[in-house]
């Protein structure tokens, strides 16, 4: 499973799910609206984020977009730790 941060104007960015081919990605702020968020509830998102990463390796998620890496942030942005 492919995750990034896009840069969406906010300080934590906004988490997206991307092709293992890194074309295509789409946003998943319904399941975690950052990285950090993902984290924090990892047991419970992350079967939710394999299962949109698997649907948009197949083609099947419409509200996929092309990805730019340059549109995104570092992964944490505001990483707590530092």
């Amino acid at each position: 499973m492919k995750l990034a941060t896009l840069n969406n104007g906010k300080r934590d960015g906004a988490l997206v799910v991307v092709s293992r081919d890194l074309t295509r990605a789409v946003r998943v702020s319904e399941i975690a609206p950052t990285l950090q968020g993902a984290l924090d509830e990892w047991a419970e998102v992350a079967p939710r984020l394999e299962a949109v990463y698997q649907q948009l390796n197949e083609g099947r998620v419409a509200e996929a977009f092309a990805f730019d890496e340059a549109a995104c942030l570092s992964p944490l942005p505001r990483a707590y730790q530092w």
